[in-house]
């Protein structure tokens, strides 16, 4: 049975992580940079692990659940938490240094793309919406859309717009459910891949 949503806490990383893996595996922008599959999941883990680490002590990482398992997670940074700091990128470095052993022949590329979205990333004061997973065996019951939703609400009480990227076209419908609309269809993240869509939601007041 569902029980909602709920916030990841420290230490919890590792769960969420495990969640975006199975979720992302076959997600465009990291089939073109890890095309290899075995090491895709490999270089991932580290990664996910460091995003959902990161954005835990900020109080935004949902996750919902079912029966007691991880269903979905959804990673938010609340707005002027995006790009990273200086010191929250250099706390990262250790894990990201495990992607660079998993797939060394890409992690070239996998740090342009974080550079190119750091560089794109919209100015004005925002909550982004940094990655939404839902396991495929949970897909459809409506866990990805709990999650939206709990970052929205923190959004519309403040007054503030929501941002996020996919570079997965059949995401778009998803997110314009919510009041999503497309600000950039060809946002040029990964570097000879396949391109990003920009989305922007204003405050529902």
């Amino acid at each position: 049975m569902n029980t909602g949503a709920i916030r990841l806490r420290r230490g919890q990383h590792r769960q969420g992580a495990d969640v975006l893996i199975a979720s992302h595996a076959a997600y465009p922008a990291f089939r073109h940079v890890f095309p290899d599959p075995r090491r895709r999941l490999q270089a991932l883990r580290p990664f996910f692990e460091a995003t959902v680490r990161d954005a835990i002590p900020f109080g935004s990482v949902y996750a919902s659940t079912d029966a007691g398992a991880t269903a979905a997670v959804a990673v938010w940074l609340p707005p002027g938490a995006f790009p990273w700091t200086g010191t929250r990128q250099a706390r990262a470095v250790p894990t990201l240094i495990q992607t660079m052993i998993a797939a060394p022949r890409s992690f070239p590329a996998f740090m342009r793309l974080g550079s190119n979205a750091a560089r794109a990333h919209p100015t004005e004061p925002h909550w982004y919406l940094v990655v939404l997973g839902v396991r495929p065996s949970h897909q459809g019951h409506g866990h990805g859309s709990r999650l939206v939703t709990a970052g929205l609400r923190h959004a519309d009480r403040a007054g503030t717009a929501c941002y996020l990227e996919t570079s997965d076209p059949d995401n778009v419908a998803f997110y314009q459910q919510f009041g999503f609309t497309v600000v950039d269809d060809a946002l040029p993240l990964v570097p000879g891949g396949p391109t990003h869509i920009a989305m922007r939601r204003p405050p529902v007041r």
